[in-house]
């Protein structure tokens, strides 16, 4: 039987926070059926499956790192922009690793809304690279570099990588964003060539 007055949101909240606090690895509908104080069974009068509502923790996951983005990067220009964006991403990495790890996982889900929705992603990515003289494919390539440098960052740190020199982790990581910044600059001025 169906808790009454629950309802899909409240779901949802309750497998983000399960998620948040246990970890990706131990999210079951089991889990979260007894953090909602319902039988496991009784998700179903609310949810599909497993898939569905994962598709919809995906759906947040997207929605949350796209707003942190952007909300870093608004007003912002060119070098600021890319720093900022570049201290948002790995903000957002560090303190919301298990919903980080969701949007990592994305690209194995079954999903087309979902693949798409993961899109979204990069665009405040190519908004910042739009503030640059370069070429469309470039900027495809760029989006990658720099999702490889926060994301490299992110999961060096979180494997315990970085821990064999005494040289602060936030240094070395603003070294990387400044050189993809020159690297930027260097790619404009070759255009304009």
């Amino acid at each position: 039987m169906a808790r009454q007055g629950l309802t899909r949101a409240d779901i949802m909240e309750a497998a983000i926070e399960l998620i948040e606090s246990e970890g990706l690895h131990r999210f079951s509908l089991r889990e979260l059926a007894a953090r909602l104080h319902i039988k496991a069974a009784s998700l179903y009068n609310h949810i599909r499956n497993m898939d569905e509502l994962y598709t919809q923790i995906g759906f947040y996951a997207i929605a949350e790192l796209k707003k942190v983005q952007l909300a870093a990067i608004d007003g912002k220009r060119r070098g600021a922009a890319v720093e900022a964006l570049a201290d948002a991403y790995h903000r957002f990495g560090k303190e919301r690793p298990e919903i980080y790890k969701v949007i990592l996982s994305l690209p194995m889900v079954k999903n087309d809304a979902l693949q798409t929705a993961a899109g979204d992603i990069v665009e405040p990515i190519m908004v910042v690279l739009s503030g640059y003289g370069l070429a469309e494919e470039q900027k495809m390539h760029l989006q990658r570099v720099l999702r490889s440098i926060m994301h490299g960052f992110i999961s060096q740190e979180e494997a315990g990588c970085f821990r064999h020199f005494p040289a602060d982790v936030g240094d070395s990581y603003r070294m990387a964003v400044q050189g993809f910044i020159l690297l930027l600059e260097n790619l404009e001025k070759e255009a304009r060539i």
